[in-house]
């Protein structure tokens, strides 16, 4: 075994896992955000079009959730892309163990992989994965549909047009992230 390689694949593979974990750790708080600001608004809904919340700040209230949407896609790609490089770090560590080949899928990241990638999970992971994206997308635009049908008839249409061009384009930036 070569120590010097060891050591320098160990390190690589500690900084990756660090950034994986922290991506992790942001992501969730991202998603606690989230929720309870949707949370938030609607306990702030008796308050839409009053002189306290103008028509036009109810329509845009729904925009920080795109943005953490969009901010979500990023960090969940960025993941995925961690993800590929400590199976490289890890396969190159595995080999130098000498460990039985049998083992690979229980060693390190590759089992979890297994649970969180729908293309290789087994069905009931895949149906829980899409139940959670699923739900996420179904609060975003929930709350976006509620938020623009309160303030839809008090906005001029210059205004209305604005605020369906906003969440179009912000739609089309995170399907397509």
């Amino acid at each position: 075994m070569n120590d010097e390689r060891v050591s320098a694949l160990g390190a690589l593979y500690q900084a990756e896992k660090a950034d994986a974990s922290g991506m992790f750790n942001v992501a969730m708080a991202m998603m606690g955000i989230a929720v309870a600001y949707i949370v938030g608004a609607f306990g702030y809904a008796d308050k839409y079009g009053t002189h306290s919340l103008p028509w036009v700040l109810v329509a845009l209230a729904p925009m920080p959730l795109w943005i953490i949407a969009a901010f979500q896609s990023i960090l969940t790609l960025t993941s995925m892309m961690h993800g590929v490089s400590v199976q490289i770090i890890e396969n190159a560590l595995f080999e130098e163990t000498g460990l039985d080949k049998e083992l690979r899928n229980y060693v390190g990241s590759r089992g979890a992989d297994e649970i969180m990638d729908i293309r290789k999970s087994h069905w009931a992971h895949g149906v829980a994965t899409v139940f959670v994206y699923a739900g996420v997308a179904a609060g975003v635009l929930g709350f976006t549909v509620y938020a623009v049908d309160q303030a839809w008839s008090h906005l001029t249409p210059r205004v209305s047009a604005g605020i369906i061009a906003g969440y179009f384009i912000a739609a089309v930036i995170v399907a397509l992230s």
